[in-house]
This record gives C-alpha cells, sequence and structure tokens, in this order.
C-alpha cells in the first residue's frame, strides 16, 4: 500500500472514531452535587476515598452519595502540591494555605486530625515514621525556638507524648521494637527508648571504638541536618528483619577527602569511603559480633534475606553475605564475597537460591548458591532497571522496563532466544501458560509452562500515533494488547477479533488523573508481591516478585500484617476502614476489569473521557471533560468511578 493511501486511511479511521465519540451517548452522572465553597481541587485516594478542597475547607466526600461526610476548616484552599497520600499508611497529609512550613496530618475516613503543627508547635516538618504497634508517628521538625526537635505524637489523639533535642535531628531510621519500645537511629547511634515515656533504654555506637568519643559524637549528631538535605560527610542506615528478630543492624558510612599539592602547585584531591556495619541485641544494646565489620568501600545496597544480611558497594562491584548472628562472611573465598556485574541493586530468593541483580541503567541478573557461587554459565542481560521476577515451575520471568526475558532456572538459558521489547507490562502469567507480546516483531506469543514458545499472531500488530504496546492482559475473551490510546484484542487462536486507536489530546496535563489512577492500581500489585531493596548510595531498586502458581490467592492483608502489627485491635476504626479496602481493592486486581478507561480528543478542541469495552473495543458511555485544558477529574481504577469538577459541582460517574 502507497504512503498516500497509508495516509488517507488513517485519516478516514480517526474521522470515524471522533464521529463515533460524538455520537455515542453520554453518561449521567450518578449524582451531582454542591459541596460549598470554591473547589480548587480534587483527589481520590488509594483506597477510594473523595477528598475536596474548597474555600470553606477540606472535605471528605462520601463517593455513594456525594454528601460532605467532614470538613477540615484549617485547610480551606490548602495548595494541592502540598498533598501527599503517604506510603503504606491509611493518612494524608497538607500543607496548610499560605503556610508552606506547617504540616497536617489527618485520616480521610473520617477527617480526624491526627497532627497540626500550629497546634503542636512543630513545623517544618523533615521526617515522619508511623509505628503502628506503638500507636505513635514519630517526627523530626523544629520548635518554636527554630531548634530541631523530634516528637513523638499519639495516633489516636494527636497530642504530643513527648519530645527529645536535637541530638535526634538526624535520624536515619525508626521502627517499633514490640508495643512499649521502639528502635531509631541516628548518624552515629542506635537507640531503644520507652515508647511512652522517651526514657532511653539504651544507646550505642556501630562501633566501639565511637564509644570512647560518645561526646564529640553526640555534637555531629546535633545541629539539624535534616531539615537541610543529606548529612554532610557520614551516612547511614539501620535494618531489622523478621529473619532476625532479636537483632538489628547499623551501617555506618564515613567519607574523607584529602588534597596534595605537587611541586608544580597542582592540586589533587582525593576522596574515600570506609564502612562500618554491626549488630547489636535488641534486648539491651550489646554488640552481637566480635566486632564490627570494616569495608573501604561506599555503603551500598543491603538486603536481608533468610541466609543473611546481603551487603553491597556503591563504587565497586563487590557483594557479601553476613551471617546475622556472628557477622561472618558466608560468600567467596575465605567468606570475602563475591562479584557481580556492577553495583548491587537488589535481590530475590528463589528458594535456596538467589538471584543478584546489579549493574546501573541496564541490568544483570545473575543466579547463586547458598556459598555465593555462580549457577548459570552466561549472566541474563536486560535494557533498563529489572521491576519484575516471576517464578515457575522450572523457569523464571525477568522483566526490566523495556525488556523481557524467560529462562530456564537450572541453566539461565533464554527459552524466547533473546529478550523480548517491550517490558514488564507486556507479559501476563497464568498458572499454565504465558502470553508476551514483541514489540520489535509486533507479534504476540504463548509459552506453555514447561513447553515451547510459539506465535499467536502471524501478522504484525500496528498500532497508531508511533505508540507501542505497553500492556498485555488475559481476558474472558481472549488475550488484550493495549497503549495510552490503542486496544486489541486477540482470541486464542490467533485471530485479531478487534483493533481501536483513539487519538491522544494535545494536552499533557489532562493525564494526569488517568496515569495517577493506573499507578495506584499497579501499586496495589506490587505492594502485594513486593520486594523493595533497601539501597543507600546506590540507585534503589524496587522488583516485583511473584509465583505464577499462587499469585492470584494472595492478600495484601497477609502482606503488610507486620506493619499494622496490633493496629486493627486498638481502638483506631480508620486502620481497620483502610486495611479492609486496601485488601478489597487488591483482590480486584486478581479480576479483570471488563473496560479501559482511554483519554482522547473529541474535536472541536474538546476531550472527552471513555470507557472502552474489552471484549469488543465498543464505546460504552463518555464522559466529556469540556475545552479546559486542566480539567479538575479524577479516576478510581477499582471502581471505575469518574469524579468531574464543573463550576461549583462535583458529578460522578460510576
Amino acid at each position: 500500500m502507497s504512503r498516500t493511501l497509508t495516509l488517507l486511511s488513517t485519516l478516514s479511521a480517526l474521522a470515524f472514531s471522533l464521529i463515533t465519540i460524538r455520537s455515542n451517548a453520554q453518561a449521567a452522572p450518578a449524582w451531582q452535587v454542591a459541596p460549598g465553597g470554591t473547589i480548587s481541587w480534587i483527589r481520590t485516594t488509594s483506597t477510594g476515598n473523595l477528598l475536596a478542597c474548597t474555600s470553606e475547607g477540606l472535605k471528605g466526600i462520601d463517593p455513594a452519595t456525594g454528601s460532605a461526610a467532614w470538613t477540615v476548616k484549617e485547610l480551606a484552599n490548602a495548595p494541592e502540591s502540598g498533598y501527599e497520600e503517604i506510603t503504606n499508611t491509611p493518612f494524608v497529609s497538607l500543607t496548610p494555605a499560605g503556610a508552606d512550613d506547617q504540616l497536617v496530618i489527618l485520616e480521610p475516613f473520617g477527617g480526624n486530625v491526627l497532627f497540626s503543627s500550629q497546634a503542636s508547635g512543630i513545623d517544618h516538618i523533615a521526617s515522619k515514621y508511623f509505628l503502628y504497634t506503638n500507636s505513635a508517628i514519630i517526627l523530626v521538625g523544629q520548635s518554636a525556638d527554630k531548634k530541631a526537635v523530634m516528637a513523638c505524637v499519639d495516633m489516636g489523639t494527636g497530642i504530643v507524648r513527648w519530645t527529645k533535642d536535637d541530638a535526634f535531628s538526624k535520624l536515619t531510621s525508626c521502627a517499633s521494637a514490640g508495643k512499649d519500645a521502639i528502635l531509631l537511629s541516628t548518624l552515629f547511634f542506635a537507640y531503644k527508648l520507652d515508647a511512652n515515656t522517651g526514657d532511653e533504654l539504651w544507646k550505642q555506637s556501630p562501633d566501639p571504638k565511637f564509644a570512647g568519643m560518645a561526646g564529640l559524637m553526640g555534637m555531629l549528631d546535633k545541629g539539624g541536618a535534616n531539615l537541610k538535605g543529606p548529612a554532610g560527610q557520614t551516612q547511614g542506615v539501620f535494618i531489622t528483619t523478621p529473619d532476625s528478630p532479636d537483632l538489628c543492624f547499623m551501617g555506618l558510612q564515613q567519607t574523607k577527602q584529602s588534597e596534595k599539592t605537587d611541586a608544580q602547585g597542582k592540586t589533587t584531591t582525593t576522596i574515600s569511603y570506609s564502612t562500618f556495619i554491626n549488630a547489636f541485641r535488641i534486648s539491651d544494646g550489646g554488640y552481637a559480633w566480635a566486632q564490627p565489620l570494616v569495608m573501604q568501600q561506599q555503603l551500598g545496597t543491603m538486603v536481608p534475606v533468610k541466609q543473611g544480611l546481603l551487603v553491597g558497594a556503591a563504587d565497586n562491584n563487590g557483594v557479601d553475605m553476613l551471617e546475622y548472628t556472628s557477622g561472618k562472611g558466608l560468600w567467596g573465598k575465605n567468606g570475602k564475597g563475591i562479584k557481580v556485574s556492577g553495583p548491587l541493586s537488589g535481590a530475590v530468593e528463589v528458594g535456596d537460591k538467589t538471584l543478584l541483580t546489579s549493574g546501573g541503567k541496564d541490568a544483570v541478573a545473575m543466579l547463586v548458591d547458598g556459598s555465593g557461587m555462580e549457577l548459570w554459565d552466561k549472566k541474563v542481560k536486560l535494557d533498563g532497571a529489572i521491576q519484575r521476577v516471576t517464578r515457575m515451575s522450572d523457569a523464571l520471568l525477568i522483566a526490566s522496563a523495556e525488556e523481557v526475558d524467560v529462562v530456564n532456572m537450572g541453566s539461565g538459558v533464554s527459552l524466547l532466544g533473546k529478550p523480548f521489547k517491550g517490558g514488564s507490562g507486556t507479559a501476563a502469567v497464568q498458572e499454565s501458560e504465558i502470553y508476551l507480546f514483541n514489540n520489535k516483531d509486533q507479534l504476540l506469543y504463548r509459552m506453555q509452562m514447561g513447553g515451547a514458545l510459539s506465535a499467536v499472531s502471524n501478522t504484525p500488530l500496528e498500532f497508531e500515533g508511533k505508540e507501542k504496546a505497553t500492556h498485555v492482559e488475559v481476558v474472558p475473551d481472549g488475550i488484550l494488547v493495549s497503549s495510552d490510546q490503542n486496544i486489541a484484542l486477540f482470541g486464542t487462536d490467533g485471530s485479531l477479533k478487534y483493533k481501536k486507536y483513539f487519538p491522544a489530546p494535545r494536552e499533557s496535563g489532562l493525564m494526569r488523573a488517568l496515569l495517577y489512577a493506573n499507578a495506584v492500581r499497579a501499586a496495589y500489585y506490587t505492594a502485594a508481591f513486593g520486594y523493595t531493596s533497601a539501597a543507600f548510595g546506590a540507585a534503589s531498586q524496587n522488583i516485583q516478585v511473584s509465583d505464577a502458581g499462587s499469585a492470584a490467592g494472595k492478600e495484601i492483608t497477609g502482606q503488610i500484617s507486620n506493619i499494622y502489627g496490633d493496629a486493627t485491635s486498638m481502638a483506631m476504626d480508620y486502620t481497620k476502614q483502610f486495611m479492609a479496602r486496601a485488601n478489597a481493592r487488591f483482590k480486584a486486581t486478581s479480576s479483570t476489569s471488563a473496560v479501559q478507561f482511554i483519554l482522547s480528543d473529541a474535536g472541536k478542541r474538546e476531550f472527552v473521557l471513555m470507557r472502552v469495552n474489552k471484549k469488543d473495543g465498543s464505546l460504552g458511555e463518555t464522559i466529556m471533560l469540556g475545552k479546559d485544558k486542566t480539567p479538575m477529574y479524577e479516576v478510581d481504577g477499582f471502581d471505575n468511578a469518574v469524579y468531574l469538577v464543573s463550576g461549583a459541582n462535583i458529578a460522578a460517574f460510576k
């Protein structure tokens, strides 16, 4: 077909799409209300709460009826830029209008304010930790006299239980140590404090030599460095893990800079790093190891796994596995560690073996046994950082942001021949088979578990608008392949049931709410199966880990119970509601939604949000967003609800 005919065909398809959009029935709102005041912005939380910020205050809107359930007047006209949904908590934080140094933390179910900078006299909040077992929020900020302060706020009442001076202004971590105690670390010390009174139960430095210089170290810990960004020349990390419940671990990096001037007056600056790692008994703070481990390297990724503490360097390719109880090296010759391809970025436990990921912008994966010995003849190499690992009976699916591969568990040999272009979203793993789309040849493939790879389609699927496929999903009617503006459905026999393209809006600001909704849904899936490698000095790496045989049966409640502790048995209804909704919404990710939202240009500078039926590609009722280049709308990707602001009203489309 000539280029002219192709262009005419494309233009005809676009014209048909616009006619279809305009002629399709427009959705009628399930409810439409004026919450009161001038609406400045709306947001949906990840658990489905609808918030509206107005000139009267921040309002909680009942998604079912549209009625205002509560109002926090002090947050009237609060800037949307100051809104944050706090990760792994039921809470949101906001900055009041005209008060950039202030902070309000509230729960969105009943609008209860858990913390207010103005009421507590603590502002410029630099860090916050939520300890559910202790029903406490630990904050670092400034007191009224402008001095750095750490405060413990009761999670149920919002009352400040106790405060500490600026010796605690450089917190690097904070965790519960049972119902009545907390563990925290500064740059130079680890502490155990009474959660109710703040009394110091023990204090310990990672290096015994520092203990004799406690006064100097204490002075260095003061000064409020957390309020001004990363601390200068000393940095640290603190780890607790259920794999070693009686111990905690602290890593401390020191940076030294020296200058040398030669005879010609040329000055050379040399920077060197040293890392201390030590373990403490949580019961009394005593050292668990005979001596700290000292490494001449920059502190990098540290990952607690069942076998021990995995330690990588940020400035070289070294990786050590340390025995929890002694600090003894378990990998490599004489326990001196092993080498990987680039700085360590993450790890995934595969039975009694460990999959290590390393590298910079591109990724390398290798499988090692309990001694650190490499089991594959060749490492798996992918463009982009690794985002997903799925374990199958005898294979591993390893995917980055740009490529995906399926390798034999025993040999590491690619079962695809070479990595497919597309990334983690272009593989759909079922219990008995995998569907993959390759953006290079634009074909859909099927692989039976333990079987060979075969092409499902024989004609390349070309998407309009220069888009590449980003998502593959198995639905009741076949295999769905989609991107932002394209959607296509294949039958299991390879037949193309439909292919639809909807022109993209020219205004990028229109996509914010839809992208946010998709990200929230994806985050839920990752939260349940997720693996986060705590990293410092090197880029942190989030890897979604799942098992093809059991993924659909897992519940998010079981995965986050260690975070929330006994919160559900406490008098905190919002936490109970949060966990109930989180679990229900996670289950929604295991099932297939019947529609896909696509944002498109309706012509005449008007924009439309469409529900596209995955079964046949037909349009359901459309929601016209009008000509506003930045319309206020929110999409709930779980309930398929859309909330749209029009003047003083909010309309809900179900």
